[in-house]
């Protein structure tokens, strides 16, 4: 194999891939990772396995210079000659090197440089505040919910006196491209059935490559093409003396019923007849999506926040669209966020983190997903009391909605199993705290009490679920989860979202995590009964909210100055989300319950010895690569909870964070940036020493770092 060709992964700061995803298709052209394929993918775990092809070549340089995202192609020409197949590369290319070209990763961009910034190559995935698609025209749907991604290739040879010629194609022998303009005119480029494709305006210098070998074609049918070659490229030719820059257009387009369960349609089949349709619109509307991700990028770039902060919420939010789905049902919009590599629909732990992000720009999708909670995803249970008994517990919500496009059964998950105590039990508790702290946060941040108004009967039932996992009997209730759901069997245990964490996160019951995230839901239901006159019940959730902090500070170890992660078998692991649930009233600004000398002062006081003391290194910060960890016990941190913690953290008790924990976020996005992480975008689960995903990967729930513009 040629030396131009790397034989392993470097240790580079910008080697990754990202995702470049339209809203709401599930789908997404990921490209990035140096000697990595990338390219279209539906609805996939991970990256697309094609060979991506952008570069240039001038009379100085007459070899193709290429961004190095692709492999040696292996030509299918062998499958009509007796010739043996070679994995080789072709003589008249060059992969070039990390240190050859720039990358800039923004909000809305991803942009290479080279030859002395005389080539550009820049993929552009526009975002904007988005209406409810059951609101909107024709004309408006279009713009909405087009699936594409927009990009151009530029080259500036004002300088040069002979023409340069540029590139951008795939490679993939399993799936042979199709022109585009022998049915579309307006169309340059190719296309894979009806599924993607990739297109430019036709304009003079602007030609097609097709053939077993794309750089060295040695067969052409009466357009210089062979169709069923499986390397497929636009060749643009840019002049001596001009600079030109070529518009870009990569669309997905997936017709009919794509779901089971529940059978919908993707939303935008409703507005767009095909691909050809999508490129066109694509490029007619190129500089209206420019300027749309141009506004993206100036935002972040106009930030307070620091250039790897910067670059962890732009990887976040090229990740999170990657895993949104917009579908079409019954006349009805609706919404699904798929979770990354494992591809559960509506995971509602990622839910409830993806919350603030979607609050901003699409808040109708939080409240779509509530409903359908309610409607389909809802149950009433029964919880096991120490003596064997089963007693009355109340409505909690499944964990998630289906998996791989498939919707389960109504009132249960993909995800929850049976006698289980640790991955793959039920989250009754979880759940039924993440609704309510979903429904309150989006009424009163969107001003909509009509509908908070309709859940009435809902939070009522609620407050009393929470109650009764308590304990059933009133007079023994402290306000911390006791009762595990029978729906676990004699043998099982409720879990938290910290799934595959120890015992410190993992376990629901008598967890100091969940306690001070049932602490925030009683503060929230008691603002929410007041919003809609319901006094009693605003009382009652006061006094329980108030009953809830005293027991949490009877918890604490004056001896230590710490909190134990769980309150029963002598636990003594150290855990950074005990402060989690104070994001909610922070984020709606409650005042009274974020006052360090007002209504939970004591409460307050001894967190911020605990974060202080937690956040030194070798209890919750890594003593190996400075990073944070979310419990002092496990190696198996999530970033997207770090994110929160650090949000929450630097709120309450910007004191405790010292120059290491605040020097942390160099190391968090150096674990994104290199190969562990980088070669599955977005990574969630990291091993806080090494840096290597663990799990949850091409993932959405980054998005919590966009909690950081607020600060």
């Amino acid at each position: 194999m040629p030396a131009s060709y790397p034989a392993q992964l470097p240790s580079l700061d910008e080697d990754y891939y990202a995702q470049h995803a339209p809203f709401g298709a599930f789908a997404s052209f990921t490209i990035g990772l140096v000697g990595g394929k990338g390219g279209f993918g539906q609805s996939l775990s991970g990256p697309a396995n094609q060979n991506v092809y952008a570069g240039f070549r001038s009379s100085a340089q007459p070899a193709w210079q290429l961004l190095p995202f692709f492999t040696p192609p292996q030509s299918n020409e062998t499958a009509f000659t007796e010739e043996a197949g070679t994995r080789q590369a072709p003589a008249n290319v060059r992969s070039l090197r990390p240190a050859d070209y720039t990358r800039k990763l923004g909000w809305a961009s991803d942009t290479w440089q080279a030859d002395g910034g005389r080539f550009s190559f820049s993929l552009l995935t526009p975002f904007a505040p988005a209406p409810d698609p059951a609101r909107l025209g024709k004309a408006a749907a279009r713009r909405c919910l087009a699936p594409l991604v927009c990009g151009w290739i530029e080259y500036d040879n004002r300088m040069g006196a002979a023409p340069v010629e540029l590139m951008f194609g795939l490679g993939d022998p399993n799936r042979p491209l199709r022109p585009l303009n022998e049915h579309s005119p307006r169309l340059t480029g190719f296309a894979s059935g009806g599924d993607f494709g990739y297109a430019t305006r036709p304009a003079r210098g602007v030609k097609l490559a097709q053939g077993f070998d794309v750089f060295a074609p040695k067969y052409h049918d009466y357009r210089g093409l062979l169709v069923i070659g499986g390397e497929a490229a636009l060749v643009f030719t840019i002049p001596a003396r001009q600079r030109r820059r070529f518009p870009l257009v990569l669309g997905f387009f997936q017709a009919g019923v794509v779901t089971s369960g529940l059978p919908a349609a993707y939303a935008y089949t409703r507005v767009f007849r095909d691909l050809g349709d999508v490129l066109a619109h694509g490029l007619a509307h190129h500089a209206y999506y420019a300027r749309m991700a141009s506004a993206r990028d100036r935002e972040l770039a106009g930030s307070r926040l620091d250039a790897d902060q910067r670059f962890l919420l732009a990887q976040a939010t090229h990740s999170y669209f990657g895993s949104t789905q917009l579908l079409w049902r019954a006349g009805r919009p609706l919404w699904v966020v798929n979770e990354g590599e494992y591809r559960m629909m509506n995971t509602f732990d990622l839910t409830v983190d993806h919350l603030f992000f979607e609050l901003a720009w699409h808040p109708w999708a939080v409240r779509r997903t509530l409903d359908l909670f309610v409607s389909r995803y809802s149950y009433r249970d029964r919880v096991r009391t120490p003596d064997g008994r089963t007693v009355a517990g109340g409505l909690s919500f499944t964990h998630d909605m289906g998996v791989m496009n498939h919707f389960t059964a109504p009132g249960h998950s993909s995800y929850e199993c049976d006698n289980l105590t640790s991955c793959f039990s039920h989250m009754t508790m979880e759940q039924l705290l993440n609704w309510v702290l979903c429904a309150v946060t989006y009424a009163l941040q969107t001003g909509d009490l009509a509908w908070l108004r309709r859940q009435r009967r809902r939070l009522l039932t609620c407050a009393e679920s929470l109650h009764r996992r308590d304990h059933p009997e009133p007079s023994r209730r402290d306000g911390v989860l006791k009762h595990d759901s029978a729906r676990c069997g004699p043998h099982g245990a409720e879990i938290t979202t910290y799934d595959s964490l120890d015992v410190s996160l993992g376990q629901a019951r008598n967890n100091l995590y969940l306690a001070v995230k049932t602490l925030a839901a009683w503060v929230l239901l008691e603002q929410a009964f007041r919003r809609i006159s319901l006094e009693p019940p605003a009382r009652d959730a006061r006094a329980t909210a108030d009953k809830l902090a005293a027991t949490l500070t009877q918890k604490f170890e004056t001896d230590t100055g710490f909190f134990p992660a769980v309150f029963e078998n002598n636990n003594r692991a150290r855990i950074l989300p005990a402060v989690e649930g104070f994001i909610y009233p922070l984020y709606l600004g409650l005042k009274e319950a974020v006052d360090p000398a007002g209504r939970f002062a004591r409460l307050l006081t001894q967190l911020r010895q605990h974060i202080t003391q937690a956040l030194q290194t070798g209890v919750c910060l890594d003593p190996v690569s400075g990073g944070w960890k979310l419990s002092s016990t496990s190696t198996n941190t999530w970033f997207s909870k770090i994110a929160l913690a650090q949000y929450v953290i630097r709120q309450l008790f910007p004191e405790a964070i010292g120059e290491t924990a605040r020097a942390a976020d160099r190391v968090h996005a150096g674990w994104q940036r290199r190969p562990g992480c980088g070669q599955h975008a977005m990574c969630d689960q990291i091993h806080s020493e090494t840096g290597a995903a663990c799990g949850s990967r091409y993932y959405p729930r980054g998005v919590t770092t966009f909690l950081w513009l607020r600060e």
